[in-house]
């Protein structure tokens, strides 16, 4: 693959930072912020994070004092609360709050505003209350806080009317497009590029099942995980062992191999899974054969 071809490849990436905030577990704060600084060096030009984070919006703050280069995108998130577990969120949606969240946020940041501001876990919000919270969400535009608004989750049904784009700008969902799930390709993703919302796709390698976690979730799966998904990322694990290649090699790749146009929400913890992801993007696309096996058996189980 030229070099151009790997750079459009990290181009769509964007570093989010659930992992080296301390989400998943206990981290080394000189780490994580060695590991930004890689991802701004190899050429990843967007940051996604949240108070919800860990300390993540503290890391980022500390790397951009460091940084030298172009300014990196930077998105972050209201509605939930700082906090050190993905399962158990505490979330404040009122005016107040919110207001609260994203001062905070751009203090810790170091930054004056946000280029994407999203609302965090929309599912939590209250469906009487969501005009209301989408107004807030505007607000914050207008007043210069953010320059674009978002969705930062898989929004329910009510939510739905609030996403056209003289609203909202761009639409994050986690799960649903990935190796183990294409539910965007015929649902929000088709939606978004025809209404001119961008589209960024989180967790590519489902929630670690893809990844890390791959034997620790097939042997004693987590509640939220199903038996199809499992079976599914058995199947996908032999193919990729077929190709020689990793299974998480398979699901980054198999992204940048379909012929649409979104970004792809990355979740290294540390500068070793970095390294490795932008190695994987930088392999390329895989055959368009391969890439139709995978989908097949996506769509069946999924």
């Amino acid at each position: 693959m030229n070099r151009q071809n790997e750079k459009t490849n990290l181009n769509r990436c964007v570093l989010g930072t659930a992992g080296i905030g301390g989400v998943w577990g206990k981290v080394d704060p000189e780490e994580s912020v060695k590991t930004i600084l890689e991802a701004l060096e190899c050429g990843i030009g967007a940051i996604d994070t949240a108070p919800a984070y860990g300390n993540a919006e503290q890391f980022i703050g500390q790397a951009l004092r460091q940084w030298r280069g172009s300014r990196p995108l930077i998105s972050s998130k209201v509605g939930r609360l700082k906090g050190f577990t993905a399962d158990q969120g505490r979330y404040d949606y009122s005016v107040d709050g919110m207001q609260r969240s994203v001062e905070q946020s751009l203090e810790t940041l170091g930054v004056s505003s946000l280029d994407i501001l999203f609302l965090h876990d929309p599912s939590q919000v209250e469906p009487e209350t969501v005009s209301r919270v989408m107004e807030t969400m505007l607000s914050f535009k207008e007043k210069g806080y953010a320059k674009m608004i978002g969705i930062g989750g898989n929004p329910p049904s009510w939510l739905t009317p609030y996403i056209k784009p003289e609203i909202v700008d761009v639409l994050m969902e986690f799960n649903k497009l990935n190796a183990c799930s294409t539910v965007a390709l015929r649902e929000n993703l088709p939606f978004c590029l025809s209404n001119n919302i961008q589209y960024y796709a989180a967790s590519p390698l489902y929630m670690g099942l893809l990844g890390s976690c791959y034997d620790t979730f097939t042997s004693n799966p987590p509640a939220w995980l199903n038996g199809e998904s499992i079976e599914l990322a058995r199947r996908l694990k032999a193919l990729a062992e077929e190709q020689a290649i990793a299974l998480p090699t398979l699901a980054h790749r198999l992204l940048i191999s379909l012929p649409y146009d979104f970004k792809i929400v990355i979740g290294a913890s540390n500068s070793v899974q970095l390294a490795s992801t932008i190695q994987d993007f930088k392999s390329g696309p895989l055959s368009e054969s391969f890439v139709n096996e995978i989908i097949q058996y996506t769509t069946i189980y999924s």
